[in-house]
């Protein structure tokens, strides 16, 4: 029973830390940079089908560099990593492995 629950927090953890990052993003572009940016359909899209993957897009997309790229890889690993250590802490409580 404690299982379901540890996949639903991760499933919803890997939509929302991705729409949040992109969100916190979008409030600080520049009017270029926020051109380039998905649409709100696009975005939420992305987010919920990819999850964190769609973070190197999203800063690749808006940045057009390889620092944007690598700034998204970054941020979707500790997306993943986050995921993982709720994940974990969740187990403990409830006594799984």
């Amino acid at each position: 029973m404690f299982e379901a629950l540890i996949v639903t927090v991760s499933l919803i953890m890997n939509a929302l830390l991705p729409y949040w990052i992109v969100r916190f993003d979008l409030r600080r572009l520049s009017g270029e940079r926020l051109a380039r940016a998905w649409t709100d359909a696009s975005f939420l899209s992305a987010v919920i089908a990819f999850g964190p993957i769609s973070l190197p897009i999203h800063f690749a997309k808006t940045r057009r560099s390889l620092a944007g790229f690598g700034l998204g890889v970054g941020l979707a690993v500790l997306s993943f990593a986050a995921q993982g250590l709720a994940a974990a802490l969740l187990g403990a409580v409830f006594g799984l492995d």
